[in-house]
């Protein structure tokens, strides 16, 4: 039975991708704070309050563009999988927010340093979370199989 453009079993599927996917997210932000954290807490050890003032303005900035769009429904695309612009955009304002602190850096370094940090932050970020889950099937089907052989 149909209902719009998908049926019952498509919207379903979707909505389980969608959130299996938010679920990755927060489980990769949550991760990333812990490193931020072990991070930061180096970066205190050696007095560098400026560097940890940088790393925490871009965390948080990072973390609150991932958020909002989230919110607005705009990481997800129709398949039920997770856009990289998103991730990019988030890692570009992250390295603006922190550039503009970095002593001694001019306008077209920090502006380069955006884009590397789109395409490294936010790519490792996207493949990282697009990959868990194929990685993470790909295991739970292999340990089924191998108890199953084993019987």
């Amino acid at each position: 039975m149909k209902h719009g453009f998908l049926s019952h079993d498509a919207k379903s599927l979707h909505k389980s991708s969608t959130s299996n996917a938010h679920n990755d997210l927060a489980m990769s932000l949550c991760l990333l704070a812990v490193i931020i954290t072990l991070a930061l807490g180096r970066i205190a050890l050696d007095a560098n309050w400026l560097k940890c003032l940088r790393v925490s303005l871009a965390f948080c900035t990072y973390l609150g563009v991932v958020l909002a769009l989230l919110r607005r429904g705009r990481f997800i695309n129709a398949a039920g999988q997770l856009s990289f612009w998103p991730f990019a955009l988030a890692a570009a304002l992250a390295e603006l927010v922190s550039g503009w602190l970095r002593p001694g850096a001019s306008v077209s370094m920090t502006l380069e340093m955006a884009i590397a940090a789109a395409l490294l932050v936010g790519g490792v970020h996207w493949l990282s979370l697009r990959s868990w889950r194929l990685l993470r099937d790909k295991i739970e089907r292999g340990g089924r199989a191998n108890i199953r052989h084993a019987a």
